[in-house]
């Protein structure tokens, strides 16, 4: 890549090539909420599990898909199927299937998990996929650009980035524990004791990555008074876009009187 070339991808829009990763942050993010609320609103676990195979053709056509499922699948064991069992075995229901031991498994209670369950499955889904397709650098700048001070958008992004930080430094420091001779696997004492130490080096690592962030950001002149300047733009959101997310705000409207009208009635 020559010199004409590196400088000339800073003056187009920011793009990847794909449809979805390409939508504006603020319409994704209004998308994928007001779906996965959507699956709530409905009451019926076929919408909601119908917003979960949804989720996946979107996660397909993103080609997030590996890393869609690589989050995913641990939101189905920990609160699909916990809450699945919690609630199919000790709600109410007068056609029992089966109860014992304070037990009592009815079609009220499967019906009833199944609504739950398919609801949190779907909203969870939908805040999985916006992650995936998102970066937090361009919902920041999107949340400038409507008004958001700059402080508070450095505020958001260096959470989240220190947050993923946090793990990756982690990963690395269990590698030179491994690498020493340190057991960090086998049952759960065993790999509490291996994270103790571990403690110390990522919290001391977390404190200096904030210095290093304050003297960058004094660096580029942050505090200055004036309008602040980007390196990259993120791109016009096409009226087709817009009508997507004015349809999708507008169903949800619908539902959401729909379904108080019937809780009315």
């Amino acid at each position: 890549m020559d010199n004409r070339t590196f400088a000339n991808q800073f003056l187009e829009p920011k793009r990847s090539g794909n449809i979805v990763r390409d939508l504006n942050p603020l319409s994704k993010l209004n998308i994928f909420i007001l779906l996965g609320l959507s699956a709530f609103f409905a009451g019926d676990y076929r919408y909601g599990f119908g917003v979960v195979i949804l989720l996946f053709v979107v996660a397909l056509a993103a080609r997030r898909m590996r890393s869609y499922l690589k989050v995913y699948w641990k939101v189905l064991l920990l609160f699909g199927v916990f809450l699945f069992v919690i609630k199919a075995a000790f709600s109410p229901g007068e056609q029992i299937i089966w109860q014992k031991w304070g037990i009592h498994i009815s079609v009220e209670s499967i019906q009833a998990a199944l609504v739950l369950t398919s609801g949190v499955l779907a909203f969870c889904g939908a805040v999985i996929m916006f992650v995936q397709t998102t970066e937090w650098c361009d919902l920041t700048y999107a949340l400038e650009k409507k008004g958001l001070s700059h402080t508070a958008s450095f505020v958001i992004l260096s959470s989240f980035q220190t947050i993923s930080d946090l793990g990756v430094n982690a990963h690395v420091i269990m590698d030179s524990q491994k690498a020493r001779g340190i057991e960090t696997e086998g049952n759960l004492i065993q790999r509490v004791k291996a994270y103790i130490p571990v403690m110390g080096p990522l919290v001391l690592n977390a404190i200096a990555s904030v210095e290093e962030k304050s003297i960058a950001m004094d660096a580029r002149a942050f505090s200055a008074k004036g309008t602040h300047t980007y390196l990259m733009e993120l791109p016009e959101v096409k009226t087709g876009e817009k009508a997507v997310v004015i349809v999708v705000d507008i169903l949800f409207i619908l539902l959401v009187v729909w379904r108080i009208v019937t809780w009315l009635i």
